[in-house]
């Protein structure tokens, strides 16, 4: 494997680092030529600290995620953020001496360049509204449980919910916590205890009722536990959001990306909650509406240069292949 290039990602790249940020690097690199011959070039090769699903890398943590030559093309054509982030990162940003293949790239990337950055922004709009939401009911499931078990402690997990009369306890405003009457077989109306979606009867038992929130709550990540923390709002997703937003219709009007970015400072706030919240989803709503206008009006073709991407990877791997099988000449 040859090394095209490897920067700083991630916050350090935006401007947005703080004492807490982990170091994120990526990269691009050359296959060896018994990989490419054999077929087996791995796309993606990721390296940093093993976690367990949700989990959050801690202070100082490294990840290293180094990209296929063809891989990350492909990223490129995709209009994958990501790979539109790397195009267009500074000097500044890149820790050792860039392959001779990335100063190509780069004197080229208008090139490399195309409208299809919208799945990108939709998904980060997604997030941003899918967490915040997640994050309130993290905090309804939470009060729910916690009300479950110390009813349990005081009638015993085979008393009836209705025994516990949930309506009293949680029949406040609650956002995902509500009471349905349900037609059973038969024609029996019974009450449920709704929380976040999931309908638990009357008649069921509190033991039961409490086996089913807590499964609930196992459902929900670190993240939305962390969402749910800052009042329901996952400020990262919100940042990313405005961030992102932000990148497209300055991409899509002008043609490139500036990094670091000019409002990292407003940024890094959103991302420390320092931002109402009402307002950061009213900056998400107007950037999906200009990002909206620029993709109509956008200067930037529809697809990339699709060839000279081709004839890019085609002359590369060429050229590692000639090399010799293993680097050193020998064939």
């Amino acid at each position: 494997m040859q090394l095209i290039v490897e920067m700083r990602s991630g916050s350090h790249l935006y401007g947005t680092a703080t004492p807490q940020s982990d170091l994120d690097y990526k990269g691009v690199f050359l296959p060896d030529a018994r990989d490419i011959l054999l077929q087996r070039v791995p796309a993606t090769i990721c390296e940093g600290p093993q976690k367990q699903q949700g989990q959050r890398n801690l202070p100082g943590a490294v990840d290293r995620d180094l990209f296929s030559l063809q891989r990350y093309l492909e990223l490129l054509a995709d209009g994958q953020t990501l790979a539109l982030e790397m195009l267009f990162a500074p000097n500044s940003a890149i820790i050792s001496t860039p392959h001779p293949i990335w100063l190509e790239i780069q004197a080229h990337r208008q090139r490399l360049l195309c409208r299809k950055v919208e799945a990108a922004l939709r998904y980060s709009q997604r997030q941003a509204h899918r967490f915040g939401i997640r994050g309130q009911r993290v905090n309804a499931a939470t009060m729910a449980l916690n009300w479950l078990r110390g009813v349990e402690q005081s009638l015993g997990p085979g008393a009836a919910l209705a025994d516990a009369d949930p309506e009293r306890a949680l029949g406040g405003d609650h956002p995902h916590i509500g009471f349905v009457d349900l037609t059973m077989p038969g024609g029996v109306l019974v009450r449920h205890l709704e929380v976040c979606g999931k309908k638990l009867s009357f008649q069921a038992s509190i033991g039961n009722a409490r086996d089913v929130v807590e499964r609930l709550m196992a459902e929900y990540g670190r993240r939305s536990l962390d969402s749910a923390a800052a009042n329901g709002v996952d400020w990262k997703s919100m940042a990313h959001a405005v961030r992102i937003g932000r990148q497209t219709v300055e991409l899509m009007v002008h043609g490139h990306i500036t990094l670091p970015r000019p409002d990292a400072l407003e940024i890094l706030a959103i991302r420390q909650g320092q931002v109402p919240v009402d307002r950061v989803e009213a900056m998400v709503e107007d950037l999906h509406q200009q990002a909206e206008n620029a993709f109509r009006t956008s200067p930037l073709p529809e697809q990339p240069d699709m060839l000279f991407m081709e004839e890019l990877v085609l002359r590369a791997y060429r050229m590692q292949v000639c090399t010799g099988l293993d680097g050193n000449g020998r064939d």
